[in-house]
């Protein structure tokens, strides 16, 4: 993703929706993306040294929890 402010919105959207398909309430997809929003704003805001000009993010689940991984941070949700 690009080092932008507004990928950090997009990436929490991202993150809920992931958490809804997967079976959470809404109060609870909403807390994941905002955790995942939290951890991509780190990286923007400077508190975690960049290593490129952009940031990886990786969205996975198999048979665990759902994980959202930015750059080298990874925000799990346990289902």
């Amino acid at each position: 993703m690009p080092r932008n402010a507004e990928v950090a919105a997009v990436v929490r959207m991202l993150a809920e929706q992931a958490a809804r398909y997967a079976g959470c309430n809404e109060p609870s997809a909403a807390e994941f993306g905002e955790r995942v929003a939290e951890a991509l704003r780190a990286h923007l805001n400077g508190s975690v040294a960049p290593t490129s000009s952009s940031i990886s993010v990786v969205v996975r689940r198999s048979t665990g929890p759902l994980e959202v991984q930015v750059a080298t941070r990874t925000v799990a949700l346990e289902l």
